[in-house]
């Protein structure tokens, strides 16, 4: 492309601006992906040598890295820093990664593993270096169980959130990504040791003895976990896929979906509650938030009976995006349960006995009238969140709906978890019922089946008072919060060294050069 100006007196000078768009080098391009997984890999592998051991914290470092990294390095390579990843891609299909550079991708991040590791020797000594390893009394079969289940919900969250036309350039991948780790870390982290990643299983081979015995664990886990999460997807989103998607896929891949995210919610509850991690409410909300992006696009991500029937209402207010009418309450609600039954169930399995679930209960410090108010704030305060993030027009767009819902719970969790148990969710309230109520008394689980719709259907009602301009007035623009408007896109700068609108014709394969000739 030429541009000139002519500018000066006496004779013309023109100046040309010739941008030159460089052939792409795939040699070099393959390169900076292997070095991208290495150093990634090799970060996460090393914050986790550095924390698992001198911290009780150390999902929070750990889970924090790997949303940095993934940030850092998903333009270059799509940041997987795992091969159960990496083989999850190649399951999905679609060309998104090939064979070749999938085996690559692998020895790059097994090596990038054993680098990490070896460079925390020095550092805290090898003594004192943390990796993965089985809690005490827990057996392989269990530990493969709960590997499975989480790198099945962090393939789950990378293929939705990172490879989908649907949820192409959002702000929130590293977020889900890093917070499906954390959770992990927290809810079966005693268990299996918590890898979820066989380059992070691979660590634990530099040690010898037990633990180099079953390092095995954290290669068969995940790598079936990721190979079951390719499957689904194709199951959940057949419209990325090239071709005509058959009528059915409009009832089943959002039913899948929330079985999925109910499942992967109360199998967190119930590892996560059984245990004694003072972070378990975090835990919690976390795999909620990553659920949510994971599945937002193809379900609406519910995994709520309160929420489906708070949609319904405010369906009833005016038509939503999709239309959700009572046909897919009477599919979703069902689907719900049906998810939390599985997770209940593998949650029994994992933790050895129903007598260490965790789930749901009315305290014997509290009464029914306490519990009943309690979840019907807890389950408004929710409601309200989801309804206002991922319902209004204005809103529509926004990067931050699945971090508000999710917390929203964690926040319950810690203030009103203590006085009602803290469901939130009557799919959730189930969870003692379907282990069989071995830890405590289930005779409260009607009041989750009371308070939650009773908030759900307050909330839809304030949601209706609220916003009276989303059902009376043609919005035609997004507009986050009411002090700052969007009108004036060209100012948008988030970050002073990259605009959002800037110069699109530079680039990091593109070099400009000015020529000037005299004429």
């Amino acid at each position: 492309l030429f541009r000139s100006v002519y500018s000066g007196e006496g004779p013309a000078t023109m100046v040309y601006k010739v941008n030159v768009i460089l052939p792409s080098c795939p040699q070099h391009d393959r390169i900076a992906k292997l070095a991208t997984e290495f150093v990634g890999t090799g970060f996460l592998c090393l914050t986790i040598a550095l924390t698992g051991k001198t911290t009780p914290l150390a999902a929070i470092p750990i889970g924090c890295v790997l949303m940095l990294l993934v940030y850092a390095g998903g333009h270059v390579s799509g940041a997987h820093y795992n091969p159960a990843v990496t083989l999850a891609i190649v399951v999905r299909g679609d060309g998104k990664i090939s064979l070749l550079d999938a085996a690559l991708y692998m020895v790059s991040q097994l090596a990038g593993g054993i680098g990490g590791a070896l460079l925390s020797w020095p550092l805290v000594t090898k003594d004192l270096a943390g990796h993965a390893a089985l809690g005490s009394g827990v057996n392989v079969g269990e530990a493969c169980l709960v590997e499975f289940m989480l790198t099945l919900a962090l393939c789950s969250v990378v293929l939705h959130t990172a490879t989908t036309a649907a949820q192409a350039n959002n702000s929130y991948y590293g977020l889900a990504i890093g917070f499906t780790v954390l959770s992990g870390a927290i809810s079966v982290g005693p268990i299996s040791g918590g890898a979820f990643n066989p380059a992070v299983g691979l660590m634990s081979a530099l040690y010898g003895g037990e633990a180099a015995e079953n390092c095995w664990v954290y290669f068969a886990g995940p790598f079936l976990g990721a190979a079951v999460a390719g499957i689904l997807f194709r199951i959940c989103a057949a419209d990325e896929y090239p071709g005509e998607v058959a009528p059915a896929h409009a009832t089943v891949g959002p039913a899948v979906m929330e079985i999925l995210g109910t499942m992967f919610l109360c199998f967190t509850v119930g590892t996560a509650a059984g245990g004694t991690s003072p972070l378990t409410p975090l835990s919690i909300g976390s795999i909620l938030m990553s659920s949510v992006y994971m599945g937002g696009a193809v379900s609406g991500a519910h995994y709520n009976p309160a929420v489906t029937l708070a949609l319904l209402m405010r369906s009833y207010m005016t038509a939503t995006h999709d239309d959700f009418s009572i046909k897919q309450v009477l599919i979703y609600i069902p689907s719900q349960i049906t998810g939390a039954l599985a997770g209940s169930l593998i949650a029994w399995a994992a933790m050895g006995g129903n007598e260490f679930v965790g789930y749901p209960t009315v305290p014997e410090t509290s009464d029914f009238g306490q519990a009943i108010l309690g979840e019907v704030l807890g389950t408004f305060l929710l409601v309200y969140v989801v309804l206002n993030v991922a319902t209004i027009k204005m809103l529509a767009g926004n990067s931050y709906f699945g971090l508000t819902i999710g917390m929203a719970v964690t926040s319950m969790a810690f203030a009103i978890g203590p006085i009602t148990g803290g469901a939130f969710n009557p799919a959730v309230g189930l969870i003692g019922l379907f282990t069989g109520g071995a830890r405590v008394p289930i005779t409260s689980i009607w009041v989750y089946w009371v308070g939650c719709p009773l908030g759900a259907i307050l909330a839809a009602a304030f949601f209706r008072l609220q916003n009276f301009t989303e059902f009376h007035t043609d919005h035609k623009g997004q507009k986050f919060t009411l002090h700052a408007s969007h009108d004036q896109p060209h100012k948008q700068r988030f970050m002073k060294h990259a605009h959002v609108n800037g110069d699109s014709s530079s680039g990091s394969k593109a070099e400009v050069a000015e020529v000037t000739a005299e004429v």
